[in-house]
């Protein structure tokens, strides 16, 4: 969210030169939604890294048993959906904020 603040001033010259409140929302949509993609694509490597060292190593030597690791994509694809969502999710709030601030107010930020 206060990434999206602290751009209030360019994204006020953007709507000085003609961007309308509904490509504004777009362009935000478009810019949390692809964060999020990249933020989920870039946390399933690493779950799964984490969670074989897990069951591996810490589950063996702390109980001494280990359990069958199962990956279904249906699961992967469930979790890069969720981490989109909730990108655009916590991107309305700003994006309605924005879009209710005036031109010039959005200006002077800075």
């Amino acid at each position: 969210m206060s990434l999206e603040l602290d751009r209030a001033h360019e994204l006020g010259v953007f709507r000085a030169i003609g961007m309308t409140t509904r490509q504004l929302w777009k362009l935000m949509f478009i810019e949390t939604g692809l964060m999020g993609g990249m933020a989920g694509l870039m946390a399933l490597p690493t779950g799964c890294i984490l969670a074989w060292i897990l069951v591996r190593i810490i589950n063996v030597r702390s109980f001494g048993w280990t359990l069958q690791m199962h990956f279904e994509s249906a699961h992967f694809l469930r979790a890069l959906l969720v981490a989109v969502v909730a990108a655009l999710a916590a991107g309305m709030y700003p994006a309605w904020r924005l879009g209710r601030m005036t031109i010039r107010t959005a200006i002077r930020e800075e």
